[in-house]
């Protein structure tokens, strides 16, 4: 889960270097943040549709291979502004999608009353990684003084990240392997699995004729199941519209609005950072580097927090209504109230937000000690990965059998909402100042927060059975 928001942050550093390198203006440079971002939202469209239907562990080796080829090539292209531009596209295209698949793989793994603790480890990192990227990203460029090393740095992550998953992640999709107890084809199995499989064949290590013949008897059948399987799979091609449609149901646009409206908000705070603490606190770039770990920490601590308080919730939902949990199988959420589960005690934590959120903007407008931006960084960032966190676990509870695919039409709201405020920022901002800025982010927020956690805890469930009878129709 870190590939994306580590790529994102760690080449920001790097920017006046490749200008110089590359004899183009900044703006130019700039345009390969603008192409990360288009990628970034059509990776998972291509990727996390494909996982569902095919399996994570093959789509998470070829994104990676493309991700670490990518990386080598902004390594070994010395001359190519034209190269830059399609290699930062190639990075992007390898490393959007892992979030998205990511999502995919704890809805495997986890039955929904323990996947807040699942996910909080894995929020956290992924969000710890958006404010690290810069000072390791500043860190190397400055002790190397090239931007190379960067990518190398990148490249050996890509790398192990393939051999990882290579020998350690056997497939977890369900429409593949069902609970486990269905066999994969070889590409669903590590390589480690293969080469024991291998050694044996090799050793012949078999105790009998009556043992041999059991065995091609049962890898005969095996063979016969996987490929009437695969027989049945293998026109179901993946529609990347799927996670484009999600967008337009009632049920799931509210919850869409809940998890990407924080991100987009918390985006601007961060890119609030350098012009904030260089023009009014007066740091220096190492300083401001430093300055983004505050919500680091914050989204480690709120990734941890949330997840266990996601599980309690679930647990006292279930008490209520007088539910016994299937903490084996996992619970039939069509007639679970999970809607209500996931946004349970969401009301007192959007308030602290949004006094935490118009707090921050009014502290910078004062000039306020700059401990108290900093502390509130740290409570925006732990609110907006719970929110995150929350409305994304309960995006992939309402479609449990795609939800790669839910999660990439998470990923394709939070961008482009990302990408509308902070095109906005820095014009609002001069024209009505910073307090007023984040006193008006706070409003929207806060309105549409009201809306959408009133809407899904009241009307979530029904508008839910109404699109499945939908799609049970089509």
């Amino acid at each position: 889960m870190l590939a994306s928001p580590l790529t994102a942050t760690i080449y920001l550093p790097l920017l006046p270097l490749l200008a110089a390198h590359f004899h183009v203006s900044l703006q130019a440079i700039n345009l390969t943040l603008t192409l990360y971002i288009v990628f970034q939202a059509i990776s998972p469209l291509l990727f996390a549709t494909a996982s569902d239907s095919f399996g994570r562990r093959p789509i998470y080796l070829i994104t990676f291979s493309v991700y670490t080829l990518a990386n080598l090539g902004l390594v070994l292209n010395r001359t190519s502004y034209a190269g830059l531009l399609v290699l930062r596209a190639m990075q992007s295209l390898g490393a959007s999608a892992v979030l998205a698949i990511s999502y995919g793989v704890i809805a495997d793994l986890c039955v929904p009353s323990e996947r807040g603790a699942m996910q909080g480890p894995a929020m956290g990192a992924a969000n710890l990684a958006v404010c690290v990227g810069p000072v390791v990203g500043g860190w190397v460029a400055l002790g190397s003084g090239s931007y190379q090393w960067v990518f190398w740095c990148l490249v050996i992550y890509g790398g192990v990240v393939v051999v990882v998953v290579g020998f350690g992640l056997p497939e977890t999709a369900r429409n593949v392997v069902g609970n486990g107890e269905k066999k994969a084809r070889w590409w669903g199995r590590t390589w480690w699995s293969l080469l024991t499989v291998w050694r044996r064949s090799r050793k012949g290590s078999m105790d009998s004729t009556k043992v041999n013949l059991d065995e091609e008897k049962t890898e005969k059948n095996d063979r016969t199941r996987e490929e009437s399987a695969l027989k049945k799979h293998r026109f179901e091609i993946p529609n990347p519209w799927a996670a484009v449609r999600i967008i337009f149901w009632k049920d799931t646009a509210l919850v869409l609005w809940m998890a990407g409206s924080p991100y987009a908000i918390w985006y601007c705070v961060q890119a609030s950072i350098p012009p904030v603490y260089k023009d009014t606190y007066g740091f220096n770039d190492f300083q401001i580097g430093l300055s983004y770990l505050t919500g680091g920490f914050g989204t480690v601590v709120g990734g941890y927090t949330n997840g266990k308080l996601m599980d309690w919730n679930y647990k006292m939902t279930a008490r209520q209504i007088g539910h016994t949990i299937d903490k084996v199988s996992g619970d039939d959420l069509n007639h679970f109230p999970i809607e209500k589960a996931r946004a349970r005690g969401s009301w007192y934590i959007l308030a602290v937000y949004l006094c935490a959120l118009a707090g921050y903007g009014w502290a910078i407008n004062f000039h306020a000690h700059v401990s108290i931006p900093l502390i509130l960084q740290f409570v925006l960032a732990a609110i907006s990965t719970a929110f995150q966190q929350t409305f994304n676990a309960l995006l992939v509870d309402i479609f449990p059998a795609s939800p790669s695919t839910a999660a990439a039409s998470g990923n394709i709201t939070r961008c482009t909402l990302s990408a509308v405020a902070v095109a906005v920022l820095q014009p609002m901002v001069d024209r009505m100042g910073r307090g007023w800025y984040f006193t008006l982010l706070s409003l929207v927020g806060g309105g549409g927060g009201i809306i959408a956690i009133w809407l899904t805890t009241t009307r979530g469930m029904t508008w839910r059975h109404q699109r499945l009878r939908i799609d049970a129709i089509e």
